[in-house]
């Protein structure tokens, strides 16, 4: 168990998917091979995981899905662009399936909505770690990810 409460952070000088494909790299669900990437609203950013997948050959399938359909569909992890933490927490809490992996892009505070909220800053694509998120989805993250979380201001 973690003792701290609040966000935690971390730098790399990858992109946005290049670091949530990696993080999806040190997660685990109970009996699923191919992991589903579900992206909220927004199929550019679907083609460009898709690419990325390809080049740098991960196992995951990745789809786009509209908010309103979310809760009909079989995804592991979900990438918000556009929604807001409102909307994510919304939509997290109303899925059915408790192993369920959030990502965001449009959530730098972090403290309602996705586990990890990526944003750029200094040139770095940054990302904090919404531990009582975590605590409530049953993925498991390899401890490596939160050991690289540290405070970046």
């Amino acid at each position: 168990m973690f003792a701290t409460s609040g966000p935690c952070y971390a730098n790399s000088k990858h992109n946005f998917y290049v670091l949530t494909l990696s993080i999806l790299s040190y997660s685990k669900w109970e009996n699923v091979n191919t992991p589903t990437l579900c992206v909220i609203d927004n199929p550019s950013i679907t083609s460009t995981f898709q690419s990325y997948i390809q080049q740098m050959s991960y196992n995951y399938r990745v789809q786009t899905v509209n908010a309103k359909d979310f809760a009909r569909s079989h995804c592991q992890a979900v990438y918000f662009s556009t929604t807001s933490p409102q909307q994510q927490q919304s939509l997290i809490q109303n899925y059915p399936y408790r192993s369920l992996l959030s990502l965001s892009i449009n959530n730098s505070d972090c403290e309602i909505g996705s586990i990890f909220c990526l944003y750029n800053q200094n040139n770095y694509t940054t990302f904090k770690v919404n531990l009582d998120a975590l605590s409530h989805s049953k993925v498991h993250i390899d401890p490596r990810v939160l050991l690289l979380a540290k405070n970046a201001e």
